[in-house]
């Protein structure tokens, strides 16, 4: 996915966007010494940063659970950020519940028959309503049956340009650092399937092909959706 050289610009201009980038999975305590969580493990997230960097681009790293634990902390650290920059890169394994309760004690294991849970808020369709004009959303969506309508729902449903899927079976499991199946949806184009890709080289596909959409809001005659006129222009041109 690259951008004619006429709108790209020279390769200093590379160097102007802001990325802001989300990864690994969150954490939804219980209690003193159990959680709710997946099996993300954030191997992702550390090569779209530094593919980001490598490019020369500003990057803001929010990495779970490391930095950011449950759901609604990611969510809040992210509305906090994300006006400042150009691109989104939703990485993140959200929890999709969480206790209605966080025990004070370590439950006795007798009492963990049942657990009350309650939804996390939606993080990426709630930033898609604060999204600016020319800027980018990049989302992540592992599914296992209707790998491709449920992705193509996810990437309207959620406001984003580019969308990457994962698929996970009972016989394919995509976490870790290994070589995967991919797919990159991008809004109103087709899909682009990677076989047998290495995480680090799918990073340094999704930040360039992030980076080409950031550019193209300030193609010539489409300067009315430049981020310029809001003081952050994705191009880097003033």
């Amino acid at each position: 996915m690259r951008l004619d050289p006429r709108v790209r610009g020279d390769d200093t201009q590379l160097k102007k966007l802001s990325i802001l980038i989300a990864s690994g999975a969150t954490r939804e305590p219980l209690d003193l010494v159990r959680y709710l969580s997946n099996y993300s493990t954030g191997v992702m997230g550390r090569y779209l940063v530094k593919a980001a960097k490598k490019a020369g681009h500003k990057v803001t790293w929010i990495e779970c659970p490391d930095k950011i634990e449950t759901a609604l902390e990611l969510n809040a650290e992210l509305k906090r950020h994300l006006p400042k920059n150009d691109v989104l890169i939703m990485a993140a394994a959200v929890c999709d519940v969480r206790p209605v309760k966080i025990s004070r004690n370590k439950i006795k294991k007798n009492k963990l028959t049942s657990i009350r849970l309650t939804k996390n808020p939606d993080i990426l369709a709630g930033l898609s309503k604060r999204k600016k004009r020319g800027q980018v959303f990049v989302g992540f969506a592992v599914e296992s049956e209707n790998i491709f309508e449920n992705a193509s729902k996810k990437l309207k449903a959620k406001g984003l340009d580019l969308l990457v899927l994962q698929r996970v079976t009972k016989s394919i499991n995509p976490f870790g650092d290994k070589p995967i199946e991919a797919y990159l949806l991008e809004k109103n184009k087709g899909i682009q399937r990677y076989g047998a890709i290495r995480k680090e080289k799918l990073a340094g596909l999704i930040v360039e092909a992030a980076g080409d959409l950031a550019r193209s809001a300030c193609e010539p005659g489409r300067g009315e959706a430049c981020m310029r006129n809001s003081g952050s222009c994705a191009c880097g041109v003033s």
